[in-house]
């Protein structure tokens, strides 16, 4: 509070603009908001800032993806501004330069639009010539200097292994993020490549695949239902990209008394997701390894800043320019993994779906 007291006195006596003091209160308000959720480190005082722009915190995710990467940024040395854009664009963009006036020496990006995130990133590059880590998505664009992203095709593909596994064959439908975004683009087809010669023998239909804008919960229990209703409730297996599509399409499967008759999967390992697993309502769902996410996200940053190449396993052809990366594996998590899943991550706690601990 008394940073920003300060910069309204500043303001007053005509030493800064209202730009600038917009700019350094909302980094301040970043600043403020990552102390409160884990904060710096004496030992991280001195090493390089860095600032991470989130999509938003409100999605079960992203707080982990905010503590992983601290965590390891903290055991690094680096200092950090964190702030989230309110699923909001100009907000993100207005966000990203405040960051740029306070110092920050890389970007880590996750877009609330990855179009859009291609103009900010390009217009970072061009004023601050600094390094950008495009983190969850690949923006499309050679600004970035490096991706860290999980294999959505592995997605996708083990999905629909697990479901031919599973579940009956006959009519199937397909759940899908939205198709201008790279990741729901990728999972659908990783699902596609398996269930291909399934669909072209005529065992598996394909009755119903729709692609979803900003990932609606609400868009996809209206396409199950309407797939229900068209098929006379004769569906055998619902393949989701996400957690929040599966329990759209779980709420309409549901209304028929579908659940747990009907295969189905999500990815993410939400809380109800894990739950509707353990009541059996839910086959499935996909957890990548986020932590390894946000500690080579940490480690990346750190190493571009000493301007090294910093781990790879995997490099992208970004309009023209050769992107290195990380790309993140994944598991499946069912009934039978989810205690295993439990002890090894800190994503879920045991109580929180219904389980005994130990």
């Amino acid at each position: 509070m008394r940073d920003l007291l300060s910069l309204t006195k500043q303001l007053v006596e005509g030493r800064i603009t209202r730009r600038e003091l917009m700019k350094s209160a909302a980094v301040y308000g970043a600043a403020t908001a990552t102390l409160g959720a884990g904060g710096l480190s004496a030992r991280a005082a001195t090493g390089p800032l860095v600032g991470f722009s989130f999509p938003s915190f409100d999605a079960f995710r992203w707080p982990h993806d905010r503590h992983y990467f601290q965590t390891r940024a903290d055991e690094l040395g680096l200092r950090y501004i964190i702030q989230g854009a309110n699923e909001d664009v100009a907000t993100q963009d207005t966000q990203i330069d405040a960051m740029l006036s306070q110092g920050i020496k890389v970007l880590v990006i996750i877009p609330v639009n990855v179009e859009a995130a291609k103009k900010i990133v390009e217009r970072v590059k061009r004023e601050a010539n600094i390094p950008i880590i495009s983190y969850n998505y690949v923006i499309p664009s050679p600004a970035i200097d490096y991706w860290a992203a999980r294999d959505n095709y592995l997605v996708g593909e083990l999905q629909a292994k697990q479901a031919l596994k599973e579940a009956k064959k006959g009519n199937w439908a397909l759940v899908s993020g939205p198709e201008g975004i790279d990741v729901a683009r990728q999972k659908t087809e990783g699902a596609l490549r398996v269930l291909k010669p399934h669909i072209d023998s005529g065992e598996i239909k394909i009755v119903s695949h729709q692609w979803h804008d900003n990932w609606r919960q609400e868009s996809a229990l209206k396409q199950i239902e309407d797939a229900l209703t068209k098929n006379n409730n004769d569906i055998q297996a619902v393949v989701s990209n996400e957690e929040g599509l599966a329990l759209g399409a779980l709420q309409a499967l549901t209304e028929q008394g579908l659940n747990g008759k009907v295969w189905l999967c999500g990815e993410d390992v939400w809380p109800e997701g894990a739950r509707a697993i353990v009541r059996g309502d839910m086959a499935m769902s996909a957890w990548t390894d986020l932590i390894q996410m946000g500690r080579v996200t940490a480690e990346a940053a750190l190493a571009l800043t000493r301007g090294e190449v910093p781990k790879t396993n995997e490099a992208l052809d970004v309009g023209g320019k050769k992107i290195p990366g990380m790309r993140i594996q994944s598991r499946v998590v069912n009934k039978e993994t989810l205690p295993d899943f439990l002890k090894l991550t800190d994503w879920l706690k045991p109580a929180d779906i219904g389980l005994k601990a130990g």
